[in-house]
Parts: C-alpha cells; structure tokens; sequence
C-alpha cells in the first residue's frame, strides 16, 4: 500500500490527463446506466472514484452517488474540483465505511483500481465489501487492462496521451508501459512535460501491478457470492477475447 501512495502522490499533477476523463465517461456512463434497474435516479458507489469526475458526471444525471478513494491526494483533488459532492477517504477494502450495507444499486470499480498497486488479499477484501454495498439485486461493474494479454503477448506499450498541465501553460505526454518479468507485472508511466518556452522534460513513476487475468477473477467473484457474471472487452459490449482485447470489463450481480 505505501508503494501504491507513493505512486499516486508522485503523478497527481498529472492524474487526470492519465484518465483522459473526456474519453472514458463518453464510454463509462451509458454502459453503467444501462446496468440500471429503471430509467429514474439511482443510489451507486464510485469505489475508487479519483479526483470525482465519475461521481460528478453521475450525479449530473440525476443519480445518488457516493464516491470512496483511499489516497488522500486524489480526495483532496476530488473535494477541491467539486465542494458539493460526496467523497469519503475510504479504501476498497473498507468500503463499508462510505455506505450503508445493502444501499447501493451500482458499484463502479473502473481505470486499474482493482489491481494497481493491490494484493490478492486487498482485493478479496475489497470484492467483498463491494458485494456488502450491493442491494439485492445490484451490480457491479469492474474495469482493468487485458493483463492476460500483457503476459502472454508481451504487451508492453499503451496508446500516447496528450494533456495540459494543470495551470494550462504547458504541455504534456504520457506513456504507459507494462513490464512482465516472469513473476510480476510493472506498470511505468513516462511524464514528458513543457511549459511554455521551455524545453521538455521526461520523469518515470512505477508501480507493481496485481498479476490478475479474468481466469483468475471470475472465480474469486463466484467466491465472494457474485452470479450473472460477464466479460467485455469495451464499454460497447464487445466480445471479450483473452488475447485481443485491450481491455477486460466485467459486470456481475449480488443475487437477488
């Protein structure tokens, strides 16, 4: 855990532009409402929410959201950006802490939180209070990186990313990079960065990476007491392929 702090410390700067939060509600927010029971408000739990994009964008359609992140830079980030929502200092593991058991109709676990920087134990943990915040009845939908992909096929390098820096007079490239070494995965982000008139900079942060293939969560899901299980490669409901897909969504319930 302190490695994974360290982390998210180190690139906060530059978190959001990581996120490319344009992108990823465009895609996120109409899958998760189609998990919706009915068309009217919803009660969800942003369970690693980040500096509150999700939860804002959420809570813009009508819904209940609660968002829980367990690094503290992100929810001072998240609280800043957005004084009116609702964002606890919880990690997954204690999520119980954010919102009554049973309350929630959604549970969001999107970008890596599942497995950056996390134990196995951490996240059984933490599926586990995902399940606890469930209504009967509920979802989960849960978002990593294809890690099957990683390890078998070697894939090493993920699309460039263009941002700004946060005061807006600069530029900024990012550049993802996984490094399997035969008993773990790394994952590297490459920050180059300019202000205006300067020359570019390059800094690297690192973090380990839960080694964690859909064959491996899929039972821990069943284990935890989640059914209806399925796999996605996009938040368009492409077919999963273990070693095509860019990316593993998952959507599971808590039985009725």
């Amino acid at each position: 855990m302190a490695a994974e702090g360290r982390f998210f410390e180190a690139i906060a700067p530059y978190y959001d532009a990581w996120m490319d939060w344009d992108r990823r509600l465009a895609e996120e927010i109409p899958f998760v409402e189609g998990r919706l029971p009915s068309r009217g408000p919803a009660s969800v739990l942003d369970a690693a929410c980040g500096t509150g994009h999700r939860v804002r964008a959420l809570a813009d359609r009508g819904h209940e959201v609660v968002g829980a992140e367990g690094e503290e830079v992100l929810v001072t980030r998240a609280r800043e950006l957005y004084g009116g929502l609702t964002v606890h200092h919880v990690p997954l593991a204690e999520l119980t802490r954010a919102v009554k058991p049973g309350s929630m109709q959604v549970v969001i676990c999107g970008g890596n939180a599942a497995v950056i920087g996390r134990s196995q134990a951490e996240l059984e943990q933490g599926l586990s209070r995902m399940f606890d915040a469930l209504a009967p009845g509920g979802h989960l939908v849960l978002e990593t990186d294809n890690l099957a992909k990683v390890v078998r096929r070697k894939l090493r390098f993920l699309p460039l990313r263009q941002g700004r820096l946060d005061n807006g007079s600069g530029e900024l490239l990012l550049l993802g990079q996984y490094e399997w070494n035969g008993a773990g995965i790394l994952y590297h982000l490459m920050v180059l960065r300019r202000g205006t008139g300067e020359e570019w900079a390059m800094t690297v942060h690192s973090s380990e990476v839960l080694s964690l293939e859909h064959s491996d969560l899929v039972p821990m899901l069943r284990e935890t007491g989640f059914h209806d299980i399925r796999l996605y490669s996009d938040y368009a409901g492409g077919e999963f392929l273990p070693l095509e897909s860019d990316r593993l969504i998952v959507t599971a319930r808590r039985p009725e």
